[in-house]
């Protein structure tokens, strides 16, 4: 369950309808054991953060928190929030 903001440095609780919500497949393993292939986790950006960030999901890295596109004139860096 969604609770914060995934922004690492952000503390806002989560508001239904306000932000953007992202879900992404879970990993193949968790604790050991095979995930549902139906498995899924959820994030969400506050309207502040949003602005600024969006979630991207890599295979074999996981979700990362990135500048949005236009935002930064060089390739933006990204900041890993979950495991893939």
């Amino acid at each position: 369950m969604v609770s914060k903001c995934a922004n690492p440095t952000c503390s806002v609780t989560f508001q239904y309808r306000r932000g953007r919500l992202f879900r992404f497949p879970k990993g193949p393993m968790e604790k050991g054991r095979p995930a549902n292939t139906h498995s899924v986790q959820h994030f969400w950006l506050c309207e502040a953060c949003f602005m600024t960030y969006s979630l991207e999901y890599d295979q074999e890295k996981g979700v990362a928190l990135r500048r949005r596109f236009g935002e930064a004139p060089e390739p933006t860096p990204r900041t890993f929030i979950a495991v893939a």
